[in-house]
């Protein structure tokens, strides 16, 4: 007796975002693409679909230009289904709908031109599903799109099999569900598990009158790149047996492109899908402590049938998770609406097209979002998106020197003061003190101001417990060459000590943020983030002014800052070491803090003047912070030690008194930051290191400099301080 058929159809996900290093692609194309095409053409009769991120294929096509050919004759076989894509690898719903559109059809004249396909799928990148995308993917011809389990859960669909339909403002759009479950066996479990599995899909398909599809989309780089796969897949011959496995049992198993099964099968009918990812995505969409809550509640309950109602959050949370991405996200979207103004101007400009290629490649979604790969936390990858910015105003023409103008670029519902003059270019918030969100310099598409904050995040715990218990695996350890993978319950830690830099921040980092300290905030206080403000920045609201100057441009804030005595007695209220943001005491005094940044084509001048009122200021340190995407070294020269320069690495914290000036090196932009001290100030540093887990495990990882410029603050009501900070950049 025939066993009932189940179809199978196994996606392969191409990625490596927009600014990663060399030698990942290299690593990622000869340990997994390479062995992977390869395989396919040697297995005729096993059928896939293909997706390429158009980024992918800019290094291959250059650096690797064979998979040109080796996914031709795949294609020319009839063997692969080329799918489409946001170009540079989007979560789409986070775009304007213009450049989600717009990214998506560039994707599909590649694919005509490189392989004369063009796609009806579309890989939905992170699977980031909002209900409005079959409106927006309607004229491009695409017809379906793969979605998770989880989607169809959180719809209340029990029956997985087959594909379905949903549609929007009339527009349809098939939905393939990838499953969980197969992507949890494959590769990492022995592969009667798998057989098993589809055995009973088949026998559910045949019980119910419905054709089974068992839909596996996920990356490629599971097959040789991720952690000991390449020699488990290829030298080990996994991926060997799997393909034999699938021909022996071909009179059941039917491997089918996505296309072949729509063409042959009727969908299962009608869904609306509310907003969605794959699970574990939506677990890390939500805030630090929900996730941990959540986390707990699954796991107590991940064998029972309820398990499928815990639903997680919303991908766009992560705007709020994380603020500096909030930033980025929304300077590519004020970019976008300034260069259509712009094409309207010059009617279709090859400079604005040029600009806006550059926002897409900015809006890449690796540096956009975490979870258990390095996402926000990859400094490259931020500064690289930061840097395409930077890149699509200057190739375009837009907001050219002298400029300003008042908006509210990030959408918190308080504007931003952009001035641009020669080299240089501002964000500065009047609600928050004038501190900048943007420090540019064009010349080199650098923005400086990349450093990221410390964010607790829900894995943590797992290191900490761990640690207590002296079960932490490090590479001195006899498990740590044993197999594994991410959804492996053991904790590994690429070094020991790890959860000693689990530090978190109350402040976001931003360059000419301001603080009154008292005076025993020492530096091991600014190191963990447990010092306690008497006044910020933060609570400072500012009235502004710009002037033109003979030789450049003036930004003039003023406002007042209250402060409060110092309380004997501080919040109890923690959250993985977070200290309370509640105030400390009650107002009594304030300071009139005037504060102006000129800019000139060689330099940035940044000028405090300060005056006590409402009574003396005793025992206090003013601090400026300069927080800046370093991670490299600096030198600082002193009056105090003769002029002569000390070294320092960035990678510690450490004091510097009486300092004159500093220059920081830039390694990305091949060039030095100098910053000019007067009068001299004590400079303390303080790395910004993120604890973060991997596909290998928990690391350390730089996220940039907090450079605190303090000088003792001794007022009597009415008298006044001045001091200057001025910024050059030097070749």
């Amino acid at each position: 007796m025939s066993r009932s058929p189940v179809y199978f159809s196994l996606v392969l996900h191409f990625h490596q975002p927009v600014g990663n290093f060399d030698h990942v692609f290299a690593n990622a194309y000869d340990l997994a693409y390479k062995p992977l095409l390869d395989h396919l053409w040697d297995y005729p009769d096993i059928r896939v679909g293909l997706h390429f991120s158009g980024c992918l294929l800019d290094w291959l096509l250059e650096h690797r230009p064979a998979v040109h050919e080796q996914v031709g004759r795949l294609v020319r076989r009839g063997q692969v289904e080329i799918l489409a894509g946001g170009y540079y690898e989007p979560v789409l719903p986070m775009l304007r709908p213009e450049d989600a559109q717009g990214q998506v059809r560039m994707h599909i004249r590649a694919m005509e031109d490189l392989w004369s396909v063009t796609p009806t799928g579309l890989w939905l990148t992170e699977r980031v599903w909002e209900p409005h995308l079959p409106s927006w993917l309607a004229p491009l011809g695409l017809r379906y799109s793969l979605v998770d389990d989880n989607h169809l859960h959180r719809a209340g669909v029990r029956c997985l099999l087959g594909t379905w339909l949903t549609e929007d403002c009339g527009h349809p759009l098939r939905l393939l569900v990838n499953l969980k479950p197969l992507r949890r066996l494959i590769p990492w479990q022995p592969l009667d598990a798998v057989w098993a599995m589809l055995g009973d899909l088949a026998a559910l398909g045949r019980d119910v009158g419905i054709a089974p599809l068992a839909c596996l989309g996920d990356d490629a780089e599971r097959f040789g790149l991720w952690p000991r796969t390449h020699e488990h897949c290829w030298e080990q011959g996994y991926m060997r047996r799997f393909f034999d496995g699938l021909l022996e049992r071909r009179d059941w198993i039917k491997t089918v492109t996505p296309t072949e099964y729509m063409e042959r099968h009727a969908d299962q009918g009608r869904v609306y899908l509310p907003t969605a990812s794959y699970l574990e995505m939506m677990d890390w969409a939500m805030p630090t402590q929900e996730a941990a809550t959540l986390g707990t509640y699954r796991r107590a309950c991940e064998t029972q049938d309820i398990s499928r109602f815990l639903s997680g959050g919303f991908w766009r949370n992560f705007l709020v998770k994380y603020p500096e991405v909030n930033w980025l996200q929304k300077r590519g979207q004020d970019l976008s609406r300034a260069l259509d103004g712009l094409a309207v101007e010059r009617g279709g400009d090859a400079a604005v097209e040029s600009g806006r290629k550059r926002v897409w490649a900015s809006q890449c979604n690796c540096a956009y979002w975490h979870g258990v790969f390095g996402g926000v936390y990859l400094t490259h990858l931020r500064q690289t998106n930061a840097a395409n910015l930077l890149a699509a105003q200057e190739e375009s023409g837009l907001w050219p020197s002298p400029h300003w103008s008042v908006r509210d670029v990030d959408v918190d519902g308080r504007e931003e003061l952009h001035a641009r003059f020669g080299p240089w270019q501002l964000f500065l918030s009047p609600a928050n003190g004038a501190a900048a969100k943007e420090l540019d310099y064009l010349p080199k598409r650098l923005n400086l101001a990349t450093a990221f904050a410390r964010h607790p995040e829900p894995y943590h715990q797992a290191l900490r417990e761990a640690a207590e218990k002296g079960e932490v695996i490090t590479p001195n350890h006899p498990q740590w060459k044993e197999f594994f993978h991410i959804h492996s319950a053991e904790v590994r830690a690429k070094e020991p000590g790890l959860e000693r830099f689990l530090d978190y921040d109350r402040f976001d980092h931003m360059p000419f943020a301001d603080y009154l300290l008292p005076d025993e905030t020492s530096l091991d206080d600014l190191t963990h983030g447990r010092f306690q403000p008497l006044a910020s920045s933060w609570q400072t609201a500012m009235t502004w002014e710009v002037r033109e100057l003979k030789e450049g441009m003036e930004a003039a804030f003023a406002g007042r800052m209250a402060f409060t005595e110092k309380s004997s007695e501080e919040s109890s209220e923690k959250f993985f070491g977070v200290p309370s943001e509640k105030p400390l005491g009650k107002p009594s005094r304030w300071l009139d803090v005037e504060k102006s940044f000129r800019l000139f084509t060689d330099r940035v001048e940044v000028d405090y003047r300060i005056t006590a009122c409402g009574g003396d200021v005793r025992n206090a340190i003013w601090v400026t912070e300069l927080a800046l995407g370093l991670t490299s070294r600096c030198t600082g020269r002193s009056h105090g030690n003769g002029g002569e320069e000390e070294e320092k690495d960035l990678e510690q914290s450490w004091s510097f008194a009486a300092l004159a000036d500093v220059t920081f090196a830039c390694p990305y932009s091949q060039g030095r930051f100098l910053v000019e001290v007067s009068p001299e100030a004590t400079l303390r540093h303080v790395p910004l290191w993120a604890v973060t887990k991997s596909e290998s495990g928990f690391e350390r990882t730089p996220q940039g400099s907090a450079f605190y410029f303090c000088r003792p603050l001794r007022l009597l009501s009415g008298e006044q301080e001045r001091f200057r900070l001025r910024l050059r950049f030097v070749e």
